[in-house]
């Protein structure tokens, strides 16, 4: 059987950019057998989850209504993608997350969210790089999915590093290590 991961534009978002991620994340995950979907419904950005003082929006309650969609589809996974600045509470911006909005302590959650914001290096005041962007965007997707498969942080050389920074994305290398590879094999197994 095969498994799905859908992708889910949340907001105002470049659909070539939701194809570019299909694209790479079949390359990056075909030793796992998985199938990739992009959602055709856009799931609107609130002004609940805006915070005027902080000019970004609250990660925790887009998942929410990110997980509510994975609920009422059925899906497999689910992984939200937007073009706008995200955080939670301990930290001024992320990249993404993967914590499950109805079990704090849960050891995975299945949907994931990763914001494209701060990955252009336009932000960062830099000349725009489109092979570096969909590198980075690539990376923070696979990062957050393999949370949903039950991985923590690792310290090898692996996409499961944490990323404190821009630097820590461009530092770690597109895929995961022998044992977090290994770890999503059996989590796999034991989900189909």
């Amino acid at each position: 059987m095969k498994i799905s991961i859908n992708l889910q534009q949340i907001g105002e978002l470049d659909r070539t950019i939701l194809r570019t991620l299909k694209k790479n994340l079949k390359w990056a995950l075909k030793s796992f057998n998985i199938n990739l979907e992009i959602l055709e419904e856009v799931i609107p950005l609130t002004t609940a989850e805006y915070n005027p003082f902080k000019r970004q929006y609250d990660a925790n309650l887009i998942m929410q209504n990110l997980f509510k969609s994975y609920k009422e589809k059925g899906l497999f996974r689910i992984l939200g993608i937007l073009d706008n600045d995200i955080y939670v509470n301990r930290y001024n911006f992320i990249f993404g997350s993967a914590r499950h909005p109805d079990k704090i302590y849960s050891p995975y959650s299945p949907v994931a969210l990763i914001s494209i914001f701060r990955l252009r290096e336009e932000f960062w005041g830099f000349q725009a790089d489109q092979a570096l962007f969909e590198l980075r965007i690539l990376k923070e997707a696979l990062h957050e999915l393999g949370h949903t498969f039950g991985l923590i942080h690792c310290e090898n050389d692996c996409i499961m590093i944490f990323s404190n920074s821009i630097d820590d994305t461009d530092n770690k290398p597109p895929k995961f290590c022998e044992s977090c590879k290994s770890s999503i094999e059996i989590f796999l197994k034991n989900e189909i």
